[in-house]
């Protein structure tokens, strides 16, 4: 590849990989991906990579059957707009839950995920 090309490549590259860069992705949360606790905890807690609107991002809690677990509404931490957090209203017995998650940051870009943590 000759120099011109190789210099519209990188330039590329790095205009897509700042892009990805943009969007709200999680970089914490309490309880963690995978974690295993000897108790329900009360709330859920995601910390992400940059502000988020309020109004369009929220959580949800489900058990192993699919059933929606109930919580308390999603708020943004008003000291850190980058948190989002939930009480956990409803009992937790014993078992497996997903965390289901939805961020839109002030660049507007919507993502979503989940992740499980269990119960002993």
């Amino acid at each position: 590849m000759n120099r011109p090309a190789c210099a519209l490549l990188a330039a590329v590259l790095a205009v897509l990989g700042g892009a990805a860069l943009a969007h709200p992705l999680p970089r914490a949360a309490t309880p963690a991906p995978n974690a295993v606790l000897a108790a329900a905890p009360p709330q859920i807690r995601i910390t992400f990579s940059e502000r988020l609107v309020p109004a369009f991002s929220g959580l949800e809690l489900r058990d192993a059957a699919g059933k929606q677990i109930p919580m308390g509404p999603a708020a943004v931490d008003p000291n850190d707009e980058t948190e989002l957090a939930a009480p956990v209203k409803g009992q937790l017995a014993a078992g497996t839950y997903t965390v289901n998650w939805r961020a839109v940051g002030d660049d507007t870009h919507r993502v979503s995920g989940h992740y499980s943590f269990q119960v002993k």
